[in-house]
């Protein structure tokens, strides 16, 4: 899910942390990968690091951090704060699975040299998603295709068209379009990587022909041995859970997949 944290979550799903507990160490029991978005916005300091890692000891979660917003949107980047990013997640280890390089949508063709510099600048231990906005890169994705094989790097599947062409006025659906860009859906694998964001309609009948699209391309990326990511979006993230799980059981009937641990909040019903 795009958080390990939200508060319509407490008490429907997750319990609210007691001492020695931690909300990402309830949603580590159930899932086993998220993205990190507040990196976006801010670089945690070692305490919070340190705590992160504690909550997930023992399992094989994996973060997906975002590539902080003065690396990725400003003209001239702040390499020294791409430095202290990626030293204070070290301690993370084998818990830090891609990076998710973002790129604002006025970044085309004509800057993918500023791409290439950016690619040169990321530590080469880690892999990497790159989530395109610029149209021309859609229209022509051969593109970027050569810096994607240089730095065995994905491109993120990004998929935004239940709230575009589902019913727009559903008022969570007006509320956050704004938020998510309307870009063509490109499904193509690049170097064994498969991140995808998908982002569903809140009113769950609209979803149905995009989820079994969805379900048919995870079934085959997970055949053919791809390291695959799957995030599931919504306008509200209240409906997330839901839907994550929804995914889950049903990609289990295409394909050999263990269940979901049971949510740590016991539920009177079965959700699905």
């Amino acid at each position: 899910m795009p958080a390990w944290g939200f508060s319509g979550w407490t008490g429907e799903y997750f319990p609210r942390p007691v001492a020695g507990e931690s909300t990402l160490s309830h949603y580590a029991r159930v899932f086993n990968t998220v993205e990190g978005n507040t990196t976006f916005y801010r670089v945690p300091d070692a305490e919070t690091v340190a705590r992160w890692r504690e909550a997930v000891a023992g399992t094989g979660f994996r973060f997906s951090f975002k590539i902080p917003q003065t690396i990725t949107h400003e003209r001239s980047p702040d390499w020294s704060q791409l430095s202290q990013f990626m030293s204070v997640l070290a301690p993370l280890g084998e818990h830090l699975g891609p990076f998710l390089v973002q790129c604002p949508a006025r970044l085309g063709p004509a800057e993918l040299g500023a791409l290439e510099t950016l690619f040169e600048a990321l530590p080469t231990q880690h892999r990497y998603a790159l989530e395109l906005r610029h149209l021309d890169f859609f229209r022509e994705p051969e593109l970027v295709e050569p810096l994607l094989e240089k730095y065995r790097a994905g491109r993120v599947m990004f998929d935004s068209r239940p709230i575009y062409r589902g019913d727009s006025q559903h008022p969570e659906v007006l509320a956050a379009r704004h938020k998510k860009p309307d870009v063509p859906l490109l499904d193509t694998v690049y170097n064994d990587l498969v991140y995808a964001r998908v982002v569903l309609h809140p009113d769950n009948h609209q979803n149905g022909d995009y989820v079994q699209e969805w379900l048919a391309r995870m079934e085959r990326y997970l055949a053919a041995g791809f390291e695959t990511y799957f995030m599931m979006h919504c306008p509200n993230n209240q409906h997330c859970p839901q839907f994550a799980e929804d995914f889950h059981n049903a990609l289990r009937s295409r394909c050999s997949l263990p269940p979901l641990p049971p949510w740590p909040v016991p539920r009177q019903d079965a959700l699905f």
